[in-house]
């Protein structure tokens, strides 16, 4: 059987909050884990476990006090700000709870966005675009602006837009937080699908229903990992 490609390594991950002089705040502590290519994982855990915490530092969206996060065999922990810009465009897809469209812009002009940023050949954009939204089935709300789409309908138009760079890796934060049951089945379905199609998929979630789906699971508490 041929062993999995680690994908992401993270080692020793600790982050510390300053709030005052003289108080200071544990929020992740020597946390260290693997995933592999075509992983689908879960983390889980109540308000203030470290789940946001630990999709921030995964995300090069904020910097550990100490450990490293490894990305495709590669320390992303000490980037600078050029590096880790190209990589958060390049290497990751975000996909928040609270959607992040540009609310006047057409649902194919939010999927083009991180394109102009790459270095994709102008002229490929909207074939791109097309073919991203295709994939959600919004192939038809091409045009219209995210204000005139559907709680469900914008998170689509997310996932393509975290699916357009070809990423190494897909976070999603609470994807579903924001959705009907009905339409959150729905987002769970595409990223069950997604992940078959050979995607690596990690999603932060305190929706213990919806992190069963994913094939492996970590679980946090006061900024550590349960065994």
């Amino acid at each position: 059987m041929k062993a999995k490609k680690e994908l992401l390594v993270v080692e020793n991950l600790t982050k510390k909050y300053q709030l005052t002089k003289d108080l200071e705040i544990t929020a992740l502590n020597d946390v260290s884990f693997k995933i592999y290519k075509g992983d689908y994982l879960s983390i889980t855990g109540k308000s203030g476990s470290g789940k946001s915490t630990l999709m921030h530092l995964i995300g090069l969206l904020d910097t550990p006090t100490s450990g490293t996060v490894k990305l495709n065999g590669i320390d992303i922990t000490n980037l600078n700000n050029k590096e880790l810009a190209y990589t958060r465009n390049k290497e990751i897809g975000f996909v928040f709870q609270s959607f992040n469209l540009l609310k006047r812009t057409t649902a194919l002009e939010n999927v083009i966005l991180p394109l102009k940023y790459s270095s994709t050949p102008q002229k490929e954009w909207k074939e791109k675009a097309l073919e991203m939204l295709k994939i959600v089935g919004l192939e038809d709300r091409v045009n219209n602006k995210s204000n005139e789409l559907s709680g469900g309908q914008k998170q689509r138009v997310a996932i393509a837009r975290a699916l357009i760079n070809d990423p190494s890796i897909i976070l999603a934060d609470e994807p579903t937080g924001n959705l009907d049951s009905k339409t959150g089945k729905e987002i769970e379905a595409l990223f069950e699908k997604l992940n078959k199609q050979g995607k690596t998929i990690v999603l932060v979630t305190h929706d213990k229903e919806l992190a069963k789906i994913a094939s492996r699971q970590i679980k946090l508490k006061d900024g550590e990992i349960q065994k």
